[in-house]
């Protein structure tokens, strides 16, 4: 006979092993839960539609409806539309369908006439997972401020509208308080057109608060700002002080600061303004101008005799100097970028409408490749001799063999030890060893059961909570 601490056990047992089971499936998110709802009623309402163009090719759907007969509550036109209510990704949508299809169905067949609302007969009143705007939480209880206003309008309800959140008020810029009903910092009270409170922002210049929206208003001025009668808060030009920035440095007056900003690449230390224009002197590589102020030397354009640069190189003027660029492939000599540009064409080029172009030597007449099943390859001025398909060489000569296969592809042994290392079965293998030892143990808990062992009920529960950890820790 069993006795009332046996049973307690067992039930303690069963019910550590459904709790573990569930915790490595699935924990539904409240809000997630109401958000997929409400996609699964905008799903269902579209598959009406559709379901009604299908028969009468779009139009007027209230008549439309009236004139689907049977068809309009049928079972096949429910099929139809359930099979659409879900993306076949989506696993919460698929989960609330299938454990509330009834549901839907008696909506169907009975309530669509009576309960014109399906988002508030299926996904309020029936499944209970969202609540009337304004409310939240398990019980539906009111935001802060009440349904009709919460947060007084001035920010959002945690988890309102769903059976989830907090109820707390996160407020929007400007508010602050349990109810969003008060000025932060920096902000003053005012109606707006409805003569409801609203917060608005003080003038930039202010500190410690203001009472109204200019700078005159503030209570106290921000650093880099100074009181005065006429203005208020007037900013202070930090930029007269001539030692704020460093050599090179430009100082740029801004709203209660300023910034030191660097000259102009052409200046030469100091200068007056932005540009080089401001310039006081110009650098090396610059010459003064009246309209332009340091204007950039074109080294290369002065240098008639091309000596600035070596045989295969080109002069490149780069603002206050040059650089010595390469000549393209094609070219000994150039003058420039690319083939156009050559004076003196490459080995392995030729002249050809002003450029130089490559010499395809495999096609002269005289071939370049002679020895037996040997083929030529062109390249870009230049070419290769090598032996045709099926032969490698050996030597001076084209021996006929076989080359080494490439590209084999993995074995199925290969691709599961790369798969396991980079991760890619973890999950599933989770989710598939997860169901088997759920039937395995309950199978154990029941031979133990009529086998009156409490030892192996203790031993099970304590090794299918270690194997739980454990999966949880690789998921």
């Amino acid at each position: 006979m069993w006795t009332k601490e046996s049973n307690l056990l067992i039930y303690l047992v069963i019910l550590a092993l459904s709790l573990n089971f569930s915790c490595v499936t699935s924990k539904r998110d409240k809000k997630e839960e109401c958000k997929t709802c409400k996609e699964i009623v905008e799903a269902f309402y579209k598959g009406m539609e559709k379901t009604v163009k299908a028969n009468f090719g779009g139009g007027n759907t209230a008549w439309e409806e009236r004139k689907l007969g049977s068809y309009a509550t049928s079972e096949t036109r429910l099929v139809e539309i359930l099979e659409g209510l879900c993306e076949s990704s989506a696993s919460l949508c698929h989960s609330l369908v299938e454990e509330h299809e009834e549901a839907l169905e008696k909506w169907w067949f009975k309530l669509q006439n009576k309960e014109k609302d399906l988002k508030t007969w299926f996904c309020i009143n029936n499944i209970e997972v969202c609540c009337n705007n304004g409310t939240f939480g398990p019980d539906c209880k009111e935001c802060p401020s009440g349904k009709d206003d919460p947060c007084h309008g001035h920010g959002d309800c945690d988890g309102a509208g769903t059976r989830g959140g907090k109820g707390s008020c996160s407020c929007h810029d400007g508010y602050e308080g349990d109810e969003c009903d008060e000025c932060a910092d920096d902000y003053f009270e005012e109606k707006d057109e409805n003569d409801k409170m609203k917060c608005s922002s003080c003038h930039e210049s202010c500190s410690k608060g203001c009472s109204g929206a200019t700078a005159k208003d503030c209570t106290e001025c921000k650093t880099g700002w100074e009181k005065t009668e006429e203005e208020g808060c007037k900013d202070v030009d930090e930029c007269q002080d001539a030692d704020k920035c460093n050599e090179g440095e430009l100082c740029v007056n801004t709203p209660g600061s300023f910034s030191c900003d660097a000259c102009h690449e052409s200046c030469d230390g100091a200068c007056t303004s932005a540009g080089p224009k401001g310039c006081k002197v110009c650098k090396s590589g610059y010459n003064i101008t009246e309209d332009e102020g340091c204007k950039d030397i074109d080294e290369c354009a002065e240098d008639k005799s091309s000596s600035l640069c070596s045989s295969g190189t080109y002069c490149k003027n780069t603002p206050g100097s040059y650089e010595c660029e390469s000549c393209n492939e094609a070219c000994e000599t150039c003058i420039g970028e690319g083939v156009g540009a050559c004076t003196k064409c490459n080995v392995g080029f030729k002249r050809i409408d002003n450029e130089c172009k490559d010499i395809d030597e495999c096609a002269a007449e005289k071939k370049p490749c002679t020895l037996e099943n040997e083929v030529c390859k062109n390249s870009i001025g230049s070419y290769t001799c090598e032996c045709r398909n099926g032969y490698g060489r050996k030597g001076e000569k084209c021996v006929k063999g076989e080359k080494g296969k490439k590209n084999q592809k993995k074995s199925q042994e290969e691709e599961l030890e790369e798969g396991l290392k980079q991760g890619k079965y973890f999950s599933e293998f989770n989710m598939k060893i997860g169901s088997l030892l759920y039937a395995v143990f309950f199978a154990l808990v029941f031979l133990a059961i009529r086998k009156n062992s409490k030892i192996m009920l203790v031993v099970l529960t304590l090794i299918y909570a270690c194997v739980i950890y454990y999966l949880r820790s690789l998921s």
